[in-house]
């Protein structure tokens, strides 16, 4: 028996009305569309996991939601050229996907850069290999407190419900239909955009707040000793004051941390529906 006889006979036997090239086509579209989000995003495979585990997992995502879509298969086009745009429609929806389930771990790491250039701590870079390149010390922690926090609310499983669902909103075979307009779907994407500064101020806040109280702290010594070495002062004393801050106020960032997940999930949401 040959191989090609093997494969029509898994083709009978599971069920298949459509032939391999539309299999293969269908294949290829639902990896397009899973692969960003895993490779992109540090929680589900980031820049540490071998290509081969993250292919491996796009494509067992793939395969399971294949049997959700083989009623669509003969319906999607062969011919090479609306192939091709059907391939740039399902990077598209993959990218916005991943560029909104990455919103959070992005304002964490850039919270944390912010709490190194204020705590004097940004000369210290640390390799960070889920997001593969070289940080500053609280932005790592705090990237690291988000991943195990969203991996902790199951964040991971959400995500790829979503994907999932992205296909009965986006089929395969046809393109976004924008039904409220383009509009409120570019402004959604901006608005995702900018929350990464509010993000990143808010988890950063108490430590932002306690190293500027205690430079005007120290801008006063100064002013009533000025023989008192501040700056060298200041290279002691801010550090510590990050730290204790920061253990100090950390359940209330883990609290906004939660909130914000749960944010970014209506917008996920929120960004299917409107390309829908």
């Amino acid at each position: 028996m040959t191989i090609a006889d093997v494969l029509l006979q898994m083709r009978a036997e599971l069920g298949f009305q459509a032939d391999f090239t539309h299999i293969l086509v269908t294949m290829a579209l639902l990896l397009l569309r899973i692969l960003p989000t895993i490779i992109l995003t540090p929680i589900i495979g980031g820049e540490s996991s071998p290509v081969e585990v993250k292919l491996g997992l796009g494509l067992i995502i793939a395969l399971v939601v294949f049997p959700g879509v083989a009623d669509r298969v003969q319906y999607i086009s062969v011919e090479p050229m609306t192939f091709l745009v059907l391939l740039l429609k399902e990077l598209f929806v993959g990218y916005t996907i991943a560029f909104v389930v990455g919103r959070v771990f992005d304002a964490a790491s850039a919270g944390g850069q912010l709490m190194d250039n204020m705590s004097g701590t940004n000369s210290a870079q640390i390799q960070v290999p889920s997001i593969g390149q070289a940080v500053s010390l609280y932005a790592a922690l705090k990237l690291q407190i988000f991943i195990t926090l969203f991996l902790t609310l199951n964040g991971h499983h959400l995500v790829i419900y979503a994907i999932g669902e992205s296909f009965q909103t986006i089929p395969l075979e046809s393109f976004p239909r924008f039904s409220h307009g383009m509009w409120p779907f570019f402004d959604l994407m901006l608005r995702v955009f900018a929350d990464l500064l509010r993000v990143a101020l808010a988890i950063s806040a108490p430590v932002l707040l306690a190293t500027f109280l205690t430079d005007i702290a120290l801008g006063m010594i100064n002013r009533v000793a000025p023989q008192v070495q501040v700056f060298f002062i200041s290279m002691q004393i801010k550090p510590a004051v990050t730290v204790l801050v920061l253990f100090t106020s950390l359940h209330l960032i883990l609290l906004r941390g939660r909130e914000e997940f749960g944010h970014m999930f209506t917008i996920l949401r929120q960004a299917i529906y409107l390309l829908g």
